[in-house]
């Protein structure tokens, strides 16, 4: 749903309570999105608040959203070996293998687990039969830290961002999981924050648009983000309790989420 894009300081919205920038507790401007399309969309609406340099960065954005669908096959081809890598990973560290290579099967009996999409369609069968889709209580929400400075390549964000969706891709099949994109920038005369909704539980999320919405949306539509916004000099946030998409590292990820799987629910290992 497009929004009116917040142009006063408004206060924190609950789900980014822990993942703010102390230095800048005061004057920030948050806009908090359901997800990453009425972020877009938001930004495209609200035009008239860019200035020139803002307006070049929404144009950019259009053109590379809609190329999204003309990646050759090298495009899935990078991420079918990165997505290897991690399930070999996440085997080596003690995943059941048949859990990250098998099919999700699905039952009529309620699990507690539902596949929105297949209850949508009105299929019966649309509960998680896989055992490991009992407790709801398992589950694990990632923030990622979009702030970093235009020094950082497209090279290394693009690698992060498959490594990062690879990661979610795969342990979705074990644990419920949730993705948010947070943005904090510094700046006059208010300092800015984005954020969205990346992918929700049980929800899939598309590799193509994963990598955009977390690399090139980040030097497009939030770099207009934030010229509708401030005039001054950008200066890089740094929210807590986020996960540098700039320093990604997937070992550090995996190990944390490993020591939650161990004390919530130990039979997901071999």
């Amino acid at each position: 749903m497009i929004q009116k894009l917040n142009t006063k300081p408004n206060e924190v919205p609950k789900i980014l309570e822990g993942c703010t920038d102390t230095r800048w507790t005061n004057n920030t401007i948050y806009n908090h999105f359901e997800n990453p399309i009425d972020f877009m969309d938001t930004i495209i609406a609200n035009k008239e608040l860019a200035n020139q340099e803002g307006k070049f960065y929404i144009e950019q954005g259009i053109k590379a959203y809609k190329k999204l669908d003309e990646k050759d096959s090298s495009y899935d081809k990078l991420y079918d070996d990165v997505a290897k890598k991690v399930k070999s990973k996440l085997i080596a560290r003690g995943f059941k293998t048949s859990l990250l290579y098998g099919n999700v099967e699905f039952s009529t009996e309620n699990t507690g687990m539902m596949s929105k999409t297949r209850a949508m369609l009105g299929r019966r069968d649309c509960y998680f039969k896989n055992s490991t889709y009992d407790d709801s209580k398992l589950f694990h929400d990632i923030y990622i830290n979009l702030s970093y400075s235009w020094e950082v390549s497209n090279s290394t964000i693009r690698n992060n961002s498959y490594a990062l969706f690879a990661l979610v891709s795969a342990l979705s099949k074990v644990i419920a999981m949730r993705v948010y994109v947070v943005n904090h920038v510094s700046g006059k005369p208010s300092n800015t924050c984005y954020s969205y909704n990346l992918k929700k539980f049980r929800m899939p999320i598309k590799p193509k648009e994963f990598l955009f919405f977390t690399s090139d949306s980040k030097r497009t539509f939030g770099w207009a983000s934030y010229e509708m916004i401030s005039d001054a000099e950008a200066t890089v946030g740094n929210p807590e309790n986020t996960v540098s998409i700039a320093d990604f590292n997937l070992d550090k990820q995996i190990d944390e989420i490993l020591t939650k799987v161990k004390r919530r629910k130990p039979r997901l290992l071999g």
